[in-house]
């Protein structure tokens, strides 16, 4: 079932992809933590939230750390098809001729990304914030396109996720070194 590439390598399944998501969670956060570090003299200190820095600032600082988000998922993509949570996990990023994603390639792929996370992420708020039935419907609807992305994978013949449908990629699971 598995859908081979000219390398020899098979197509990634769901969980050892889930397992380089999460493991790429920490270096990220690294990197986040380093950026909001780096911001902190121009806040005197003071979290940047809305409350205390003003609604401009905080959606241009949320823009900021999606930035920060593309620069790891971008480099990495672009330069071996692989980030640290993959390379860790054995897998890589390519497009349909086997190369590692061009930037308009990542570009998009990253986009799709970040809108299916932050979907996710105000869907878990209202779902989990007190309220209604109606909230947590509304939370599980922006939570369920996340969820598809995902299901999708062990159902599609060669073993790609919508978002790899729609952007022209494959996970590729590889072989053992040495």
């Amino acid at each position: 079932m598995d859908e081979q590439s000219s390398s020899g390598a098979t197509a990634a399944g769901l969980l050892r992809r889930l397992a380089a998501l999460i493991y790429d969670c920490l270096p990220l956060l690294a990197i986040l933590f380093a950026g909001t570090l780096a911001l902190l003299p121009l806040t005197g200190g003071k979290a940047i939230t809305p409350a205390s820095q003003g609604l401009a600032i905080y959606l241009a600082y949320r823009g900021y750390l999606a930035l920060l988000a593309f620069g790891y998922f971008g480099l990495a993509w672009t330069r071996a098809g692989q980030t640290l949570g993959m390379m860790a996990w054995r897998l890589r990023l390519c497009t349909r001729g086997d190369s590692a994603p061009a930037w308009p390639v990542a570009t998009r792929r990253f986009a799709l990304g970040l809108a299916l996370a932050a979907a996710a992420e105000y869907g878990s708020r209202l779902v989990f914030a007190p309220g209604g039935s109606a909230r947590v419907l509304a939370g599980s609807m922006l939570l369920l396109p996340l969820v598809v992305n995902f299901a999708w994978i062990p159902f599609d013949a060669k073993g790609r996720s919508l978002q790899d449908l729609t952007c022209g990629t494959r996970v590729l699971r590889t072989a053992r070194r040495g």
